[in-house]
């Protein structure tokens, strides 16, 4: 699967970054395909590309994923049995060699296509008020209630694919 397009020059100047509180930082890693940010606290969920040892995604176990705490100075440390299983672990199915459709294991009926567009680089394409959207970041808005927050709402932030515009879309739980 492949999502390419004649796309435009973005004219527009945009500033600031798609949909985090002010405070909040922006994870800087390489390979990142997108992240999950919450408002119990700044720190985040980071989605990467796992590579084989000829640079390319491993098929067997294509996504990194963990927590960088910024609350501990920004260390990575792994998601847990549970947050995987839970909530932030996924599901996938190879497409082929360059793609690969996800879904996050509390979400499932979300998809997200990991599509390569460079040698090497890949992307996250999911659609973002009903346009392709390459998908940079997810806010998810929960109240404490117990053992398990209760989500009320996700905001998701992307770049249409067909015009490079910001995209943005709440879905209430």
């Amino acid at each position: 699967m492949s999502f390419s397009s004649d796309k435009k020059q973005n004219i527009y100047d945009i500033v600031g970054h798609k949909g985090l509180p002010e405070h909040y930082p922006v994870p800087e890693v390489m390979d990142m395909l997108f992240y999950i940010q919450r408002n119990q606290n700044t720190n985040t969920v980071v989605y990467k590309i796992n590579r084989n040892s000829d640079n390319n995604i491993n098929e067997s176990n294509p996504f990194y994923i963990f927590w960088k705490q910024y609350y501990e100075g920004g260390i990575d440390v792994e998601i847990n049995f549970i947050q995987q299983k839970l909530a932030y672990g996924v599901t996938y199915d190879v497409i082929n060699k360059d793609s690969i459709k996800m879904n996050i294991v509390s979400y499932p009926d979300y998809n997200i296509y990991i599509d390569k567009v460079e040698p090497n680089k890949y992307r996250a394409i999911s659609k973002i008020d009903e346009k392709w959207a390459e998908l940079s970041n997810v806010y998810v808005f929960a109240e404490e209630r117990g053992a398990f927050p209760v989500v009320k709402f996700l905001e998701l932030y992307g770049t249409r694919i067909d015009d490079g515009l910001p995209c943005y879309e709440k879905i209430i739980i």
